[in-house]
């Protein structure tokens, strides 16, 4: 387990904390092999190699947009944190179906399940990846990611400060 902190954050009780998606192993954004993700063109976040076939929503919010092939995901927070939750594979060649479980305009809590794959994603040779993207992270004053093994939906995998 290791950590990338911008700005060391001072002790304060304005955190947001932003969980993992997905049960399975949370790397930096750098070593995914989607180029917008992995250049933080797009905002900074972390990457989550699933182990399991259940993607939740790592926060609390509102739907903003869909993706035309259900891939992405944009939801903003109460407090404004606009992010994306991704799905893909580590190679470009290979796609898949999938059918996100929320609509646009709806409110949903941290843990909301947005997709539900099938095993055949899940095992295919091609690696299956999890994005999580702060798109507006310029904005906002200090974050820490924290990568590792992810053995729960709710482990904390960014902290962000809001003061």
């Amino acid at each position: 387990m290791y950590f990338r902190n911008h700005i060391e954050q001072e002790e304060s009780k304005n955190l947001k904390i932003i969980t993992s998606c997905c049960i399975g192993e949370a790397v930096p954004l750098e070593l995914l092999s989607n180029d917008v993700f992995s250049s933080l063109i797009l905002g900074d976040g972390f990457g989550v190699y699933p182990s399991e076939n259940r993607i939740v929503a790592p926060v609390s919010g509102t739907v903003k947009d869909i993706s035309k092939n259900e891939h992405e995901v944009t939801i903003k927070t109460d407090d404004g944190i606009i992010l994306i939750v991704s799905i893909g594979y580590n190679s470009a060649d290979e796609s898949f179906e999938a059918h996100c479980l929320l609509d646009i305009g709806a409110g949903l809590m941290q843990g909301t399940l947005i997709w539900e794959l099938d095993s055949e994603i899940l095992n295919s040779e091609s690696k299956l990846t999890a994005a999580v993207i702060v798109t507006n992270i310029s904005e906002l004053p200090t974050f820490n990611i924290r990568y590792g093994k992810v053995n729960r939906l709710d482990t904390p995998i960014m902290t962000i400060s809001m003061s």
